[in-house]
């Protein structure tokens, strides 16, 4: 290879890792003014790779969302058949099928002693899904807060399918971020 050919290579390898940092930074890893996210604390020690982290850091704020809304699922479900059937509402209120799954969950953490505990209340060892299942079956109790059972139910399948990805590791589009957000919002000006 003479001195042109050289040169040429080094200018076209020069313009494709260009190329390569501006796509790069594009999705979030700047890659040419060092690492511009700071991990999480407890990743500090670990070398992974700046574009799982971005990613990683991406994802949790979405996963922040997640654990506030069902979170606050549970605690409409709870206060709201908790003031209306008393103290034995879950056993009053939720389906059997619902009851033996959390029931077989209990179980299996009971087993497995050295681990803590999920929740100290039954709804909390039940699945997203089955939040909107109770919602349903008692809507006796909720029909004053949602406009119909349907509107519930898209609502959460919508949002479990996103919360599936995210809580096996996934990686969301904008598209489905927005999609997220604007389905809690719903929620929260529909529950006020």
């Amino acid at each position: 290879m003479n001195n042109i050919d050289t040169l040429k290579k080094f200018v076209f390898d020069g313009i494709l890792l260009g190329d390569t940092f501006e796509r790069l930074e594009a999705d979030g890893i700047t890659v040419r003014n060092g690492l511009s996210e700071m991990p999480v604390e407890r990743l500090i020690n670990f070398d992974f790779s700046p574009r799982i982290i971005h990613q990683a850091n991406k994802m949790s704020s979405i996963y922040v969302v997640f654990f506030c809304l069902e979170n606050s699922v549970r605690e409409l479900i709870t206060d709201r058949l908790a003031e209306r059937h008393g103290i034995d509402w879950w056993e009053i209120c939720v389906p059997n099928k619902i009851r033996d799954s959390v029931a077989k969950l209990k179980d299996t953490e009971e087993k497995n002693r050295y681990h803590s505990q999920r929740s100290v209340a039954s709804i909390g060892y039940t699945m997203f899904g089955n939040l909107a299942q109770i919602i349903v079956h008692r809507w006796d109790d909720f029909s004053d807060l949602f406009p119909t059972q349907a509107w519930v139910n898209s609502r959460f399948t919508d949002l479990e399918m996103s919360r599936n990805i995210i809580m096996h590791t996934g990686v969301l589009p904008d598209s489905e971020i927005e999609r997220i957000e604007s389905i809690c919002r719903d929620w929260v000006r529909q529950v006020g």
